[in-house]
């Protein structure tokens, strides 16, 4: 028998991946985003040997990977997405435990033990991105 689960808002591909991980809580949203620097890091790839001196500490303290960004009923959680592999958790914050600006399509967080995180994604992140804005302190 399977158990009815709500739509997540957001990115469905991104919330079909992380349903596998996250069988247990139900999942309100889900989007992919990207760190702040991750287009240095991209355009660094294009330099040949200079490309890892001008990329260094580019996403810091983020992996220079694209990442999920999802949001349960308890709190929020950060995936990173290396190319050929599994989603990983990165970390995960309790509503209310961390703080959160949005400016259009860019979203810092300031979370423990990472610091001031900013995230960028698309348009079909903006839902996703409300979610987490509820939930900040």
């Amino acid at each position: 028998m399977q158990i009815p689960r709500p739509q997540a808002v957001g990115d469905q591909r991104v919330a079909a991946q992380l349903r596998s991980i996250l069988f247990s809580e139900p999942l309100l949203g889900a989007a992919e985003v990207r760190p702040r620097g991750y287009g240095k890091v991209i355009f660094a790839s294009l330099l040949g040997w200079a490309g890892p001196i001008v990329a260094r500490r580019a996403t810091e303290p983020l992996p220079p990977t694209i990442l999920y960004l999802a949001v349960t009923s308890a709190d929020i959680r950060l995936f990173s997405k290396p190319p050929f592999a599994d989603p990983f958790e990165i970390g995960r914050w309790k509503k209310g435990s961390y703080r959160a600006s949005l400016d259009g399509r860019r979203l810092t967080l300031e979370v423990a033990r990472l610091g001031r995180v900013t995230v960028t994604a698309g348009t079909s992140a903006r839902p996703v991105f409300d979610l987490v804005m509820q939930g900040s302190a």
